[in-house]
Protein backbone atom coordinates (compact mmCIF):
# COMPACT_ATOMS: atom_id res chain seq x y z
CA UNK A 1 0.00 0.00 0.00
CA UNK A 2 1.14 3.00 -0.98
CA UNK A 3 1.76 6.16 1.40
CA UNK A 4 -0.56 9.43 -0.15
CA UNK A 5 0.68 12.60 1.46
CA UNK A 6 -1.42 15.53 0.71
CA UNK A 7 1.05 18.76 0.92
CA UNK A 8 -0.84 22.05 1.31
CA UNK A 9 -0.17 25.54 2.21
CA UNK A 10 -2.66 28.28 3.92
CA UNK A 11 -1.87 30.59 1.22
CA UNK A 12 0.19 31.04 -2.29
CA UNK A 13 3.75 31.91 -3.05
CA UNK A 14 5.10 30.23 -0.06
CA UNK A 15 7.10 27.33 -2.31
CA UNK A 16 4.45 24.22 -1.59
CA UNK A 17 5.08 23.00 -5.28
CA UNK A 18 8.59 23.87 -4.95
CA UNK A 19 8.99 21.61 -1.98
CA UNK A 20 7.08 19.00 -3.15
CA UNK A 21 9.10 18.59 -6.25
CA UNK A 22 11.90 18.37 -4.33
CA UNK A 23 11.15 16.04 -1.89
CA UNK A 24 9.58 13.62 -4.35
CA UNK A 25 13.07 13.73 -5.92
CA UNK A 26 15.11 13.55 -2.76
CA UNK A 27 13.32 10.68 -2.06
CA UNK A 28 13.51 8.91 -5.42
CA UNK A 29 17.66 9.63 -5.08
CA UNK A 30 17.12 7.63 -1.86
CA UNK A 31 15.92 4.37 -3.92
CA UNK A 32 12.29 5.40 -2.94
CA UNK A 33 9.79 4.58 -5.66
CA UNK A 34 7.80 7.97 -5.63
CA UNK A 35 4.71 9.31 -7.66
CA UNK A 36 4.12 13.39 -8.33
CA UNK A 37 0.84 13.85 -8.41
CA UNK A 38 -0.33 17.47 -9.57
CA UNK A 39 -3.78 18.03 -7.51
CA UNK A 40 -3.61 21.85 -7.90
CA UNK A 41 -6.97 21.46 -10.34
CA UNK A 42 -6.84 24.46 -12.76
CA UNK A 43 -3.46 25.92 -12.26
CA UNK A 44 -1.31 23.09 -12.47
CA UNK A 45 2.31 24.00 -12.36
CA UNK A 46 4.42 21.13 -11.36
CA UNK A 47 5.52 20.07 -14.88
CA UNK A 48 7.21 23.22 -14.89
CA UNK A 49 9.54 23.24 -11.59
CA UNK A 50 10.12 19.03 -12.92
CA UNK A 51 10.91 20.60 -16.44
CA UNK A 52 8.31 17.71 -18.20
CA UNK A 53 6.09 20.07 -19.31
CA UNK A 54 6.71 19.15 -22.90
CA UNK A 55 6.28 15.43 -22.02
CA UNK A 56 2.77 16.11 -20.78
CA UNK A 57 0.26 14.77 -23.61
CA UNK A 58 -2.81 13.86 -21.19
CA UNK A 59 -3.59 14.30 -17.14
CA UNK A 60 -4.87 12.00 -14.39
CA UNK A 61 -8.43 13.38 -15.53
CA UNK A 62 -8.01 11.89 -19.02
CA UNK A 63 -7.11 8.74 -17.29
CA UNK A 64 -10.15 9.15 -15.27
CA UNK A 65 -12.29 9.48 -18.15
CA UNK A 66 -10.45 6.07 -20.10
CA UNK A 67 -9.32 8.60 -22.57
CA UNK A 68 -5.56 7.32 -22.21
CA UNK A 69 -3.86 4.37 -20.24
CA UNK A 70 -1.67 4.84 -17.37
CA UNK A 71 1.32 4.00 -19.68
CA UNK A 72 0.35 7.35 -21.50
CA UNK A 73 -0.54 9.85 -18.44
CA UNK A 74 2.70 8.65 -16.56
CA UNK A 75 5.79 10.74 -16.96
CA UNK A 76 9.08 9.06 -15.94
CA UNK A 77 11.63 12.36 -14.43
CA UNK A 78 14.13 10.09 -13.47
CA UNK A 79 14.82 6.34 -11.51
CA UNK A 80 11.91 5.97 -9.60
CA UNK A 81 10.22 9.03 -9.96
CA UNK A 82 6.94 9.40 -11.94
CA UNK A 83 4.97 12.12 -12.78
CA UNK A 84 1.15 12.48 -12.96
CA UNK A 85 -0.13 15.99 -14.71
CA UNK A 86 -3.17 17.56 -13.42
CA UNK A 87 -5.92 18.82 -15.28
CA UNK A 88 -5.92 22.62 -16.07
CA UNK A 89 -9.36 22.31 -17.51
CA UNK A 90 -11.28 21.31 -14.36
CA UNK A 91 -10.63 22.44 -10.72
CA UNK A 92 -11.82 20.73 -7.51
CA UNK A 93 -15.19 22.66 -7.78
CA UNK A 94 -15.87 21.22 -11.12
CA UNK A 95 -14.29 17.61 -11.17
CA UNK A 96 -15.73 14.27 -10.88
CA UNK A 97 -14.37 13.56 -7.42
CA UNK A 98 -15.34 9.39 -7.88
CA UNK A 99 -13.05 9.94 -11.07
CA UNK A 100 -9.81 10.92 -9.23
CA UNK A 101 -10.53 8.22 -6.80
CA UNK A 102 -10.23 5.19 -9.99
CA UNK A 103 -6.88 6.87 -10.85
CA UNK A 104 -5.88 6.71 -7.16
CA UNK A 105 -6.91 3.28 -6.54
CA UNK A 106 -5.27 2.63 -9.88
CA UNK A 107 -1.87 3.89 -8.61
CA UNK A 108 -2.22 2.60 -4.93
CA UNK A 109 1.06 0.26 -4.30
CA UNK A 110 2.68 0.57 -7.46
CA UNK A 111 4.90 3.21 -5.34
CA UNK A 112 6.46 3.54 -1.80
CA UNK A 113 4.99 7.16 -1.47
CA UNK A 114 2.85 8.73 -3.93
CA UNK A 115 2.52 13.34 -2.95
CA UNK A 116 -0.31 15.61 -3.67
CA UNK A 117 0.69 19.13 -4.76
CA UNK A 118 -2.88 20.70 -3.01
CA UNK A 119 -4.08 23.89 -4.05
CA UNK A 120 -3.73 26.81 -1.54
CA UNK A 121 -5.94 28.00 0.87
CA UNK A 122 -9.37 25.74 2.03
CA UNK A 123 -11.75 24.53 -0.59
CA UNK A 124 -12.93 20.91 -2.32
CA UNK A 125 -9.37 20.28 -3.00
CA UNK A 126 -8.31 19.94 0.81
CA UNK A 127 -11.62 18.51 1.62
CA UNK A 128 -10.97 15.57 -0.46
CA UNK A 129 -6.92 15.28 0.60
CA UNK A 130 -8.33 15.15 4.24
CA UNK A 131 -10.39 11.74 3.45
CA UNK A 132 -7.98 10.16 1.45
CA UNK A 133 -4.77 10.68 2.52
CA UNK A 134 -2.53 8.86 4.72
CA UNK A 135 -1.15 12.32 5.77
CA UNK A 136 -0.26 15.92 5.24
CA UNK A 137 2.41 18.17 5.45
CA UNK A 138 1.25 21.85 5.89
CA UNK A 139 3.88 24.27 4.34
CA UNK A 140 4.80 27.93 6.20
CA UNK A 141 6.88 31.25 5.34
CA UNK A 142 7.81 33.15 7.87
CA UNK A 143 5.73 35.73 7.71
CA UNK A 144 2.68 36.55 10.33
CA UNK A 145 0.04 36.29 7.48
CA UNK A 146 1.16 32.96 6.19
CA UNK A 147 1.51 31.79 10.42
CA UNK A 148 -2.26 32.71 10.69
CA UNK A 149 -3.47 31.15 7.31
CA UNK A 150 -1.24 27.89 8.29
CA UNK A 151 -2.79 27.67 11.81
CA UNK A 152 -6.04 28.30 9.97
CA UNK A 153 -5.31 25.12 7.75
CA UNK A 154 -4.47 22.60 10.76
CA UNK A 155 -7.35 23.44 12.80
CA UNK A 156 -9.83 22.30 9.57
CA UNK A 157 -7.85 19.32 9.34
CA UNK A 158 -6.74 18.48 13.12
CA UNK A 159 -7.94 14.95 14.51
CA UNK A 160 -8.97 14.19 10.96
CA UNK A 161 -5.61 12.65 9.51
CA UNK A 162 -1.68 13.82 11.12
CA UNK A 163 -0.19 16.85 10.13
CA UNK A 164 3.73 17.86 9.48
CA UNK A 165 5.09 21.74 9.51
CA UNK A 166 7.67 22.66 6.96
CA UNK A 167 8.85 25.95 7.58
CA UNK A 168 10.08 27.18 3.95
CA UNK A 169 12.44 30.26 2.82
CA UNK A 170 13.75 30.50 5.83
CA UNK A 171 16.54 33.36 6.44
CA UNK A 172 19.39 34.25 9.19
CA UNK A 173 18.48 37.77 11.59
CA UNK A 174 16.61 39.68 8.73
CA UNK A 175 14.12 41.67 10.86
CA UNK A 176 11.33 41.90 8.27
CA UNK A 177 10.47 38.35 8.81
CA UNK A 178 9.84 35.57 11.68
CA UNK A 179 12.93 33.98 13.16
CA UNK A 180 13.27 29.98 13.04
CA UNK A 181 13.18 30.42 16.78
CA UNK A 182 9.77 32.03 16.85
CA UNK A 183 8.44 29.82 13.99
CA UNK A 184 9.57 26.70 16.01
CA UNK A 185 7.50 28.18 19.77
CA UNK A 186 4.37 28.50 17.24
CA UNK A 187 4.41 24.82 16.54
CA UNK A 188 4.36 21.08 18.01
CA UNK A 189 7.95 20.39 17.59
CA UNK A 190 5.99 16.95 17.27
CA UNK A 191 4.64 17.51 14.06
CA UNK A 192 7.86 19.10 12.90
CA UNK A 193 9.13 18.41 9.68
CA UNK A 194 11.73 20.87 8.58
CA UNK A 195 13.00 24.03 8.65
CA UNK A 196 14.09 25.40 5.23
CA UNK A 197 16.57 28.03 4.38
CA UNK A 198 15.85 30.37 1.40
CA UNK A 199 18.39 30.17 -1.04
CA UNK A 200 19.30 31.35 -4.52
CA UNK A 201 20.00 27.96 -6.19
CA UNK A 202 16.97 26.66 -4.67
CA UNK A 203 14.86 29.73 -6.48
CA UNK A 204 17.36 29.60 -9.85
CA UNK A 205 16.45 25.45 -9.79
CA UNK A 206 12.91 26.33 -9.89
CA UNK A 207 12.21 29.05 -12.04
CA UNK A 208 14.51 26.96 -14.67
CA UNK A 209 12.69 24.00 -14.25
CA UNK A 210 16.07 22.25 -13.28
CA UNK A 211 15.45 20.25 -10.04
CA UNK A 212 15.11 16.84 -12.00
CA UNK A 213 18.47 17.16 -13.76
CA UNK A 214 20.72 19.29 -11.39
CA UNK A 215 21.85 17.08 -8.59
CA UNK A 216 23.63 19.74 -7.23
CA UNK A 217 21.34 22.01 -4.54
CA UNK A 218 23.83 22.98 -2.25
CA UNK A 219 22.40 23.70 1.42
CA UNK A 220 18.77 23.85 0.27
CA UNK A 221 20.24 20.14 -1.08
CA UNK A 222 20.99 19.21 2.64
CA UNK A 223 17.73 20.35 4.13
CA UNK A 224 15.59 18.26 2.08
CA UNK A 225 18.02 15.53 2.70
CA UNK A 226 16.90 15.99 6.81
CA UNK A 227 13.80 16.30 5.64
CA UNK A 228 13.07 13.27 3.96
CA UNK A 229 15.06 11.57 6.27
CA UNK A 230 12.06 12.35 8.56
CA UNK A 231 9.33 12.03 6.46
CA UNK A 232 10.10 8.65 6.21
CA UNK A 233 11.44 7.43 9.52
CA UNK A 234 9.56 9.66 12.17
CA UNK A 235 12.61 11.27 13.20
CA UNK A 236 12.79 14.62 15.34
CA UNK A 237 16.07 17.04 14.10
CA UNK A 238 16.32 19.60 17.06
CA UNK A 239 16.42 23.37 15.68
CA UNK A 240 20.02 23.41 16.19
CA UNK A 241 20.32 21.49 13.13
CA UNK A 242 18.03 24.12 11.13
CA UNK A 243 19.52 27.09 12.24
CA UNK A 244 23.18 25.62 11.41
CA UNK A 245 21.68 25.56 7.97
CA UNK A 246 20.12 28.46 7.17
CA UNK A 247 22.93 30.72 8.79
CA UNK A 248 25.65 28.50 6.08
CA UNK A 249 23.13 29.62 3.30
CA UNK A 250 23.90 33.17 3.47
CA UNK A 251 27.09 31.99 2.32
CA UNK A 252 25.70 30.69 -1.42
CA UNK A 253 24.72 34.28 -1.67
CA UNK A 254 21.64 36.65 -0.74
CA UNK A 255 18.57 36.82 -2.52
CA UNK A 256 18.18 40.30 -4.57
CA UNK A 257 14.94 41.63 -3.20
CA UNK A 258 16.35 40.47 0.44
CA UNK A 259 16.53 43.25 3.16
CA UNK A 260 19.66 42.35 3.57
CA UNK A 261 21.09 42.96 -0.25
CA UNK A 262 18.81 46.53 0.08
CA UNK A 263 20.50 47.42 3.21
CA UNK A 264 23.89 47.57 1.43
CA UNK A 265 22.93 49.12 -1.69
CA UNK A 266 21.20 51.77 0.49
CA UNK A 267 25.14 52.28 2.11
CA UNK A 268 26.51 52.46 -1.04
CA UNK A 269 24.22 55.12 -2.58
CA UNK A 270 24.54 56.79 1.03
CA UNK A 271 28.26 56.48 0.46
CA UNK A 272 28.47 57.94 -2.86
CA UNK A 273 26.11 60.75 -2.20
CA UNK A 274 28.05 62.09 0.56
CA UNK A 275 31.32 61.78 -1.86
CA UNK A 276 29.61 63.87 -4.30
CA UNK A 277 28.80 66.48 -2.29
CA UNK A 278 32.05 66.22 -0.69
CA UNK A 279 33.71 66.58 -4.24
CA UNK A 280 31.20 69.59 -5.55
CA UNK A 281 31.95 71.59 -2.21
CA UNK A 282 35.67 71.20 -3.17
CA UNK A 283 35.05 72.76 -6.68
CA UNK A 284 33.29 76.05 -5.10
Amino acid sequence: MSRLTAIMSGKGGVGKTTLTAALGITLARMGKKVLLLDGDLGLCNLDLILGVSDRVRFNMYDMALGKCFSDEVIVPVETNLDFMAGSSEYTWDTVFEGAVDTVLEDMDGQYDYILLDCPAGLGRGITYAETHANDAIIVQVPTRSSERDAHRLKKELSGKIPIWIIGNEFVWNDEQFLSPSDFVRSVDVRDLLGIVPRTVKAGTLSNQGKFGTNSDWGIFGEAMRIVAKNYVHFRFYPQSTWNKLIQQARTEGIPADSSVNKKKQQEKESLLARMVYKWGRRRW
